[in-house]
């Protein structure tokens, strides 16, 4: 009697012990197919079902970095580069290990180290380790350094220009026609902060990596992004702009020595002159309303503005920006030739084979 209590005893507890097996079983069976469902490694097959191929992430939702984030390399380590990068420093928009520089004059590297900064005489070295290619060099210089940028070049990295008159096309011709490039025009005041500039991006270039090259700049100046087309008018106001201006403030110093003045002062009245102007002029007033506050009737000022209206003023800077524009136009076309495949014995006869 009591061996058949025990065996019976034992039979309900091995039932219940296989129906919890069984359930289990069911739940990992269900965790199986839900995890088929989901997915969470798409390109590993076999366990989980036959792999599947998940959408690209929107532009819009991949992540966004800030210039504080980012490697700057600067190809070419002039007067401009020199002005752009120690700007980043004492604005504290990026930090001096967030920097590298290249350059043929150790010198001048060395000059980047003091600061901080990284330093190489490789181009492709800095092209490699950066995520904004910054090339400054001379444009006559450009076919020399663009095969290591090629030779590093990734389709997340992002080449900011500051050669002058060359196109964004000249670029993608060495990179790809999906490359992110950003042409720009500073000016020379960008050495002590004060710069114009102006930029424009390739259609590969999103929101936030044009709005990098805005904090880039801004830490040395004013900027303005425009479409392509206008960057040679860029190039006749604000890129010649300066030497125009330091032409008015020789010409007004002149004036004053041959008045009387003592040369310091005289150039030291023309140049506050011109500053402050300036700064009037930004407080958003037009300059004409800012001419008519200064030339009363029959006063000194309008005498003045009557002989340089005699002279020409007007009608003559706006000729020299146009001529620096048309300049500009005829550079970029010859950048634009240069980068064509030339002819020849070669030539004919890759197209005799083809």
């Amino acid at each position: 009697m009591f061996a058949r209590q025990t065996r019976q005893l034992l039979n309900g507890l091995c039932s219940a012990r296989l129906m919890r097996i069984g359930q289990r079983s069911a739940l990992v069976s269900q965790a199986h197919s839900d995890i088929s469902r989901i997915r969470p490694f798409p390109d590993f097959d076999g366990f989980y079902g036959p792999a599947i191929t998940l959408p690209d992430m929107p532009a819009t939702c991949r992540t966004q970095r800030q210039l504080k984030d980012v490697r700057i390399g600067f190809i070419g380590w002039g007067s401009m580069a020199q002005a752009i990068s120690l700007g980043l420093l004492r604005e504290d928009a990026t930090a001096p290990e967030k920097i590298m520089v290249s350059g043929r004059r150790e010198e001048v590297l060395d000059k980047a180290r003091k600061e901080g900064m990284d330093a190489s005489t490789s181009n492709r070295s800095v092209a490699e380790w950066a995520d904004i290619v910054v090339v400054a060099v001379k444009p006559q210089m450009l076919d020399s350094v663009m095969p290591d940028i090629a030779a590093a070049w990734h389709k997340d990295k992002l080449l900011v220009s500051v050669c002058a008159g060359v196109s964004i096309d000249t670029f993608l011709q060495k990179l790809g026609e999906n490359a992110k490039v950003v042409r720009t025009m500073p000016n020379t005041p960008c050495m002590i902060g004060e710069a114009a500039t102006a930029y424009s991006g390739s259609s590969q270039c999103e929101d936030w990596e044009l709005q990098l090259v805005d904090d880039l700049f801004s830490a040395v100046g004013k900027v303005h992004q425009v479409p392509e087309h206008l960057m040679n008018a860029v190039t006749g106001v604000s890129g010649s702009g300066p030497a125009y201006i330091y032409m008015l403030i020789q010409a007004l110093s002149d004036a004053g020595v041959h008045s009387g003045l003592p040369r310091d002062v005289s150039l030291s009245l023309a140049a506050q002159t011109v500053v402050g102007a300036a700064k009037m002029v930004q407080t958003g007033q037009h300059p004409a309303v800012l001419k008519e506050s200064v030339t009363s009737p029959g006063g000194t000022t309008i005498a003045g503005v009557k002989a340089l209206e005699m002279g020409g003023f007007n009608a003559t800077v706006m000729q020299a920006v146009h001529a620096s524009k048309t300049r500009s136009e005829e550079l970029s076309q010859l950048q634009t030739v240069a980068q064509k495949p030339r002819g020849g014995r070669g030539a004919r006869r890759a197209r005799r084979g083809q």
